[in-house]
């Protein structure tokens, strides 16, 4: 009977330390978890902290040099958990790339400990600035050859944004000068003509034909064959058409419509489209709308350019590049860069009668950052474009790019 309640005891010691031990270990698991979570959030709030805060700390980011880095100090938060951030320069010396990792702590001796990473960038100093093809673009108007404003024209180098397009631009930017020339006695003003821009007229005589001939790593014979229209020899009125998607009963852009450049309204289906439209010959654009890349193709039969009109209250927003002529005239508005060259092949003018790019009757012709960067986006040439990065100064932005760790203890 003895050794018999002798064993029960021994049995209920047993279960009454076991049940003991795994209150003790879920106690522990418990508290691990919400140390650990306690971490997390330490580390979350961190990063918002650090870069809520970040013009505190813009000119030490600015010293930093490639592979440098700037360790801020332990700050404690209310509930007594605290965080510790690490700014590394990650990029080789062009467009600024940064790596933002923030430790966070709990509170105690054994606290936990989670580590959150960011990938950040830093545009040129202000806002709006963003992508540019090689040499394109950096002024309203670049041209190669002669330039004719006539009366009651203007080109304006300050940042516009496009109408209608203000809630998908930054506020405007940096300005650029409004006509850039490779010879500055080219240029011919007429009546009540106007130039603006920082500088008005800037004078760039190595802007010669292997500069205008390659965009970024993009070469001149890519950039057109990756055209999705090919427009020649005719007058157009653009329109922005929609088709009914059979599988989702919805309207959609109609984009195999030739005559579809797009739309400035934001609700509409092609708001999102941007084409690339190859022009040949003569085209005139008149009374419409139309945004994009525009190519001026180059017969190297006749040694001519295409020439490339907008008309009668046309609106235009992107970028026209190209080998040949653009006129921008009776009322027109242009919103983005120009970039043309009229001169190749010992120095052929694009056409026997015409200048390489002019404005006639009230027309404007404005620089535009956002329209530029909407345009090289829309029509897929990110890829070969690059950040026109001015230098440090730019409010860092996060990046699509994270991880996150937990490290032992």
């Amino acid at each position: 009977m003895l050794p018999a309640v002798v064993f029960g005891l021994l049995l209920m010691s047993t279960v009454a330390v076991a049940a003991l031990l795994m209150a003790g270990d879920e106690g522990h698991s418990s508290r691990a978890m919400h140390e650990s979570s306690m971490a997390f959030y330490a580390a979350e709030a961190g990063l918002h902290v650090v870069y809520g805060y970040w013009d505190s700390i813009q000119a030490q980011v600015d010293s930093l040099l490639p592979g440098d880095s700037l360790v801020l100090p332990w700050r404690r938060l209310d509930n007594g958990s605290r965080y510790r951030a690490r700014i590394a320069r990650l990029d080789n010396g062009g467009q600024l790339l940064y790596g933002l990792s923030v430790e966070g702590r709990g509170r105690g001796t054994r606290s936990g400990q989670r580590v959150l990473s960011f990938a950040l960038t830093a545009p040129p100093a202000g806002p709006g600035t963003g992508y540019k093809l090689g040499a394109c673009c950096d002024a309203a108007i670049s041209v190669r050859g002669d330039v004719e404003l006539t009366d009651r024209v203007g080109v304006d180098g300050q940042d516009g944004v496009p109408l209608g397009w203000d809630s998908v631009c930054p506020p405007p930017g940096e300005d650029r000068p409004g006509l850039l020339m490779t010879d500055t006695t080219l240029l011919s003003m007429q009546g009540s003509s106007w130039l603006n821009g920082d500088p008005p007229l800037l004078q760039q005589a190595e802007m010669g034909p292997d500069v205008m001939d390659q965009f970024g790593d993009l070469s001149w014979a890519e950039l057109k064959s990756m055209a999705d229209i090919h427009i020649r020899d005719q007058d157009v009125r653009p329109r922005a058409s929609v088709t009914i998607d059979p599988e989702a009963g919805e309207l959609v852009c109609n984009t195999a419509d030739p005559l579809n450049w797009g739309s400035p309204d934001r609700d509409h289906p092609c708001f999102e489209y941007f084409p690339i439209i190859l022009i040949e010959e003569t085209v005139r654009v008149y009374d419409g709308y139309g945004q994009g890349i525009f190519v001026l193709e180059w017969d190297p039969t006749s040694k001519q350019g295409s020439e490339l009109d907008f008309e009668q209250n046309t609106i235009i927003n992107g970028v026209v590049l190209g080998k040949g002529c653009i006129e921008i005239e009776e009322n027109a508005r242009f919103h983005g860069a120009v970039f043309v060259d009229g001169l190749y092949r010992n120095n052929d003018i694009c056409t026997s009668d015409r200048d390489c790019a002019s404005d006639d009757g009230d027309a404007i012709s404005r620089w535009s950052q956002c329209a530029v960067d909407r345009a090289i986006v829309g029509a897929g040439l990110d890829e070969w474009a690059e950040p026109a990065n001015l230098g440090p100064g730019g409010r860092a932005q996060l990046l699509d790019s994270h991880s996150f760790s937990e490290p032992l203890r």
